[in-house]
């Protein structure tokens, strides 16, 4: 929901009136397909109403969802990191370090799958506005999937204690 809202706040920055549309379907789908394990949700988007929208603001308001779910991730990354030495001692903490590498794990994938050049994905309105920009972000989310993947979060989490940030 806050990669919807981001792109909400960026369109009504620019003076855009934007507006969340619910997609019944979608969300009939994440029902159930949560049956089957794998959650795809797809809710609904944000309406902007606007003419003739320069490939820069459609761009910028295409990188805010993605970059919410970046921040957002590193966010649970950091919740997971100050967690984790007093997961041991209680199961709260236990509980809060789960959920934090959930989190983590799932906006990391969720800014990486928008962040794909394929149309009405984020990531072909960047790539028509900044190339360069696109390129770093992306590849900036994939690592963060893909280190979530390989060597998963608690040992990013390890890492990270041991390094002492």
């Amino acid at each position: 929901m806050f990669r919807e809202l981001g792109h909400k706040y960026v369109a009504m920055k620019y003076d855009y009136q934007a507006e969340f549309k619910a997609w019944p379907i979608g969300l009939l789908i994440a029902l159930v397909s949560a049956f089957f394990g794998l959650v795809f949700a797809a809710p609904g988007e944000i309406k902007i109403y606007a003419e003739n929208l320069s490939d820069e603001i459609v761009g910028k308001i295409a990188l805010a969802g993605p970059m919410a779910n970046t921040i957002f991730a590193l966010i649970f990354l950091a919740i997971a990191a100050l967690t984790a030495p007093l997961k041991s001692n209680s199961s709260v903490f236990e509980l809060i370090f789960l959920i934090s590498g959930v989190g983590f794990s799932v906006n990391s994938f969720l800014a990486a799958f928008n962040l794909l050049p394929i149309y009405t994905l984020d990531g072909l309105k960047v790539i028509k506005w900044n190339v360069g920009l696109w390129l770093v972000v992306f590849s900036i989310s994939v690592i963060m999937m893909l280190l979530s993947i390989t060597i998963g979060v608690e040992n990013m989490v390890k890492f990270l204690i041991d390094m002492h940030l």
